[in-house]
């Protein structure tokens, strides 16, 4: 065959014939990663083993399934419950000397992971379109040499990839099964991008040195005199105003018996940093029981609500808090006895356990109804056949004969003092609050704070600050309402202490606001099978063509393509009629919108590049029905 390769000439820019020597020098020419095929003649010094010719044709299909397990492997390995910074100015906390300073924290941030991730998702994609681009083209070669293909299978299969399963065969069926897979691998880089969830966490490794100027129990109490103590209970109430505000996780659960503690030089360190060793306030209520019948079994000081034998802060005896004020709700605390410490000297640390009695006013019933007859929340839980106190208004007969309102008792054992926290943590603006089991120990505080006590709580009552509602239930609200009141009055004592005392010192951990990594495997590993079916086909393509094709295997079959003889087929489209004519002058041979129907259902077969022949081979595109002559191959 004298002219099988057509070029265009670079000053005529037409169609030419190429010799049979001039195609033999491009051939001999071509280096040998661009040979069309593979073939072993004798005397060839630039022979390719098999497993060349097998890893030239794999590399691809491999790059692309090494990504994509490098990449599932990363996430889940590298990345799925990691912490990342946030931002590049994501600094925390150092104290030198007392003084704040910044240091700045190393590693990757958040972006830097999603840029990571779209990369790899980028990669594997870039992979995965060359592997199927090389295999439809390859699958088009199964096509043309066993059943053919039509002008425009070819565009549909090399272009989208896309085609038809009919005209039914066996081949044709399985490539368009493997083209739809091809299509659908442009859309798996999603499941990728979002497989990857972010929440902010807290981390608390960061060594932040020694935090100065925390307050502690002194026996120079400097404000020993009844005018100081009103300013220590409006203290002790803002104080708790400020902790439990900030505890909006307890007020669903109704549980506010945590320990807490405010460090007003800890007010600029980071939610969730923890101090190393602190005092925290102690009170554990060990036992509740109701007293079902209070005027029968309780003595005339319980009931009148007074204190007597108080030698500091006495205010109930001189103004009873439950007298002040009839809203339901509030209630104190009332020793039926002298405290029972384990130090009796007033001036030096002490803890305080035992019973005490609890009041609380439930109701204001209307002129003539009895407190056993009230409904409502505050009457709900109580134990069957309870029974109330009445306590009436002023001194005026007629008066309490129509004003009164109901008081229920309650006993409780207590221990209360002073316990070690160790890895305190700030929950919020100076707010501490134990995370860990504490001892009871001894403190200066704990029995000035019982002498506070009641009117605080009252106070947390009227002021609606106790944070709960009766429904609870009445003895959670107490026991909750006495622990708020303890460590709010033991924080406003402590604190103004610090004006006549040394000031202790603690080391702090600083906490940083990071970015953890949560990776949803089903979706990463539903990427992964995804792309390593389309590598299977891709490489079961080339195994059916190695097997079945009686034509060398094309190596570079983008190459192939390009130098594939189509003179035959050419020929046939600009046959000697007018629109071939046309077709010819226009130059738009190549153009498939110019094709008419029948031209584009033309079916073409693959000739040529049988096995066994030379060193440099010839394909062409021929009509389908062409009878071959012996010498065309």
């Amino acid at each position: 065959m004298s002219t099988h390769l057509s070029r265009i000439s670079a000053s005529h820019e037409e169609w030419v014939p190429l010799n049979t020597k001039q195609s033999h020098t491009i051939s001999r020419n071509l280096p040998s990663h661009g040979r069309l095929s593979y073939n072993h003649p004798k005397g060839d010094t630039r022979k390719e083993s098999r497993f060349v010719v097998a890893f030239l044709i794999s590399a691809p299909i491999i790059a692309y399934i090494l990504m994509s397990t490098a990449t599932f492997t990363s996430l889940i390995t590298l990345i799925h419950g990691h912490h990342f910074r946030i931002s590049s100015t994501n600094d925390y906390f150092n104290l030198q000397d007392g003084r704040i300073t910044f240091l700045p924290i190393s590693g990757l941030r958040q972006s830097d992971i999603t840029t990571l991730i779209s990369l790899a998702s980028t990669i594997t994609r870039v992979l995965g379109t060359i592997c199927t681009g090389v295999a439809c083209w390859r699958a088009a070669y199964i096509l043309l040499e066993k059943e053919g293909l039509s002008l425009s299978d070819i565009n549909n299969l090399v272009s989208f990839p896309f085609l038809r399963p009919w005209p039914w065969g066996a081949y044709r069926i399985t490539m368009s099964c493997m083209a739809l897979l091809f299509l659908s691998a442009e859309l798996y880089s999603p499941l990728l991008n979002g497989s990857v969830s972010w929440e902010t966490v807290t981390r608390t490794a960061y060594d932040g040195g020694v935090l100065k100027g925390v307050s502690q129990s002194s026996d120079n109490y400097g404000w020993s005199i009844p005018s100081a103590g009103f300013s220590v209970i409006f203290q002790s109430v803002v104080l708790t105003t400020a902790a439990w505000t900030n505890r909006p996780d307890l007020y669903d659960k109704g549980h506010h018996t945590d320990l807490w503690r405010t460090i007003d030089v800890a007010r600029d360190l980071p939610i969730n940093s923890t101090l190393v060793n602190v005092t925290l306030p102690f009170f554990v209520v060990d036992s509740f029981e109701w007293i079902t019948d209070p005027d029968a079994t309780l003595d005339p000081d319980i009931l009148n609500v007074t204190v007597s034998g108080s030698n500091l802060l006495n205010f109930t005896s001189a103004s009873n808090p439950m007298d002040d004020y009839i809203d339901p709700g509030k209630l104190a605390l009332i020793p039926h006895a002298p405290l029972n410490k384990t130090n009796t000297d007033p001036l030096q640390p002490t803890t305080v356990s035992g019973s005490f009695y609890v009041v609380i006013s439930i109701g204001t019933p209307n002129k003539g109804e009895e407190c056993e007859n009230l409904t409502g929340p505050w009457f709900d839980g109580m134990p069957s056949g309870m029974k109330y106190h009445r306590r009436y208004f002023g001194n005026s007969p007629m008066i309490q004969a129509k004003y009164y309102y109901c008081l229920a008792f309650a006993r409780v054992d207590l221990r209360a003092g002073v316990g070690r926290c160790t890895d305190c943590r700030i929950t919020s603006r100076a707010i501490l609050r134990n995370e860990t089991e504490m001892e009871l120990g001894e403190d200066l505080m704990t029995e000035p704070t019982f002498h506070v006590m009641p009117e605080v709580s009252v106070m947390l009552a009227l002021a609606n600050r106790t944070l709960l509602s009766p429904e609870v239930g009445i003895d959670r609200y107490i026991i909750d309402t006495l622990t708020q009141a303890y460590c709010g009055t033991w924080n406003a004592l402590t604190d103004r202490n610090m004006l006549y005392s040394s000031t202790l010192e603690t080391g702090v951990h600083i906490s940083v606001q990071v970015s953890e990594a949560t990776v949803d495997r089903r979706r990463v590993a539903a990427w992964l099978l995804l792309n390593i079916c389309v590598a299977a086909c891709c490489a079961a393509i080339v195994f059916i063509q190695m097997i079945t094709s009686r034509r060398r295997v094309i190596l570079d079959a983008t190459l192939g393509a390009i130098l594939l003889d189509a003179t035959e087929v050419v020929d046939m489209l600009s046959k000697d009629t007018q629109e071939g004519r046309k077709r010819r002058e226009g130059r738009d041979i190549c153009n498939m919108s110019r094709l008419s129907s029948d031209e584009q259902k033309s079916r073409v077969r693959l000739k040529g590049g049988e096995k066994g022949g030379g060193r440099h081979v010839h394909f062409r595109l021929v009509p389908e029905g062409t009878v071959e002559s012996p010498g065309s191959k």
